[in-house]
């Protein structure tokens, strides 16, 4: 098969993708080509990482470079895609009927939030129509940018369960150890005390202390969620503002064909007027405020997580 970027047509079609601009809510990618040349690659690591040949490696290069082509016309629509790969001259078979059926966790997944889920008849059809497996690889890959990770994006982690519990794919891998599967975001909660600045932090567990933290939901922020977290967590309150980010932390989760990497984003925040605590959630065991003289002796989950306290309670000059 072809590297589709061989395409004289296509190529040239292909570049106007840099001029298409996207929500930042759904992608961290600056524009549709930047996103597609990602997906492009995620696509073809994935396919590797489960033993495909070199035909479905190409096959799954091009769309990653395809799928999204209809966009320069205004429109996210496969239909669209597949009208602008023909007048490109793009014929190849597998090729169109992957672009066709691309997107389809996200309308069969609202279909089941609406009590409608796809018939036994309309997963047949698919099975008939391509291969799920190259199908499912492609899904994950088409959220490399997704703010929260392919595993925060609800369609593709339902339209992966059912198609196992249907028998139409196996043990495959989606994630690659280097590029988060999930991404959090975390707060870190400074006010200035007469003693000078003090941290929130919160205890959910008997290991130690940590700061509010949680997975990004549908179309939101990393510090809009940080914000939602420290509430829902730390019981906090009142009109609270992120003044700048402080880091990251990554680890792993799973094991064998499930491991994965986790990305928490942690930002400093600062509230406008007095802080305002509530009721204690639910799920959150204790909390108390941290300064600078106690912060080297008081345990925390993680002591990676130390430094970025640090940073929250060195600076005062990033709340402008």
């Amino acid at each position: 098969m072809e590297d589709l970027l061989k395409n004289q047509r296509f190529a040239e079609v292909y570049r106007r993708l840099k001029n298409v601009s996207l929500n930042p809510r759904r992608h961290t990618a600056p524009d549709a080509q930047a996103h597609s040349d990602a997906v492009a690659q995620l696509a073809r690591r994935l396919g590797l990482a489960n033993g495909c040949t070199p035909n479905e490696l190409q096959l799954l290069s091009n769309l990653g470079h395809a799928h999204d082509l209809g966009k320069i016309t205004g429109t996210a629509r496969p239909e669209r895609s597949l009208e602008v790969l023909a007048d490109c001259g793009v014929s190849d078979p597998e090729l169109l009927t992957l672009v066709k059926w691309h997107d389809t966790g996200l309308p069969w997944h609202k279909a089941v939030l609406r009590g409608e889920a796809p018939s036994d008849k309309a997963w047949r059809r698919l099975a008939q129509d391509v291969d799920i497996r190259l199908l499912s690889i492609f899904m994950v890959a088409d959220r490399v940018d997704a703010p929260g990770g392919w595993r925060r994006n609800a369609p593709t982690p339902w339209f992966l369960g059912e198609a196992r519990r249907r028998g139409l794919i196996g043990a495959l891998r989606f994630d690659v150890e280097d590029h988060p599967s999930e991404v959090s975001a975390g707060a870190a909660l400074v006010v200035e005390d007469r003693g000078g600045p003090k941290v929130l932090v919160i205890r959910t567990r008997a290991a130690g202390w940590e700061l509010p933290k949680g997975g990004l939901e549908w179309d939101e922020l990393a510090p809009e969620a940080a914000i939602r977290e420290l509430r829902e967590e730390a019981g906090a309150d009142g009109e609270l503002q992120v003044a700048t980010e402080l880091g990251s932390l990554d680890y792993f989760l799973g094991t064998g064909h499930d491991r994965r990497r986790k990305r928490v984003g942690y930002f400093l925040v600062r509230a406008v007027a007095d802080v305002k605590l509530g009721a204690l959630p639910e799920r959150t065991l204790e909390r108390r405020w941290l300064t600078r003289e106690v912060l080297a002796d008081v345990p925390l989950v993680n002591d990676e997580l130390r430094p970025i306290l640090q940073a929250a309670l060195g600076d005062k000059e990033q709340d402008g």
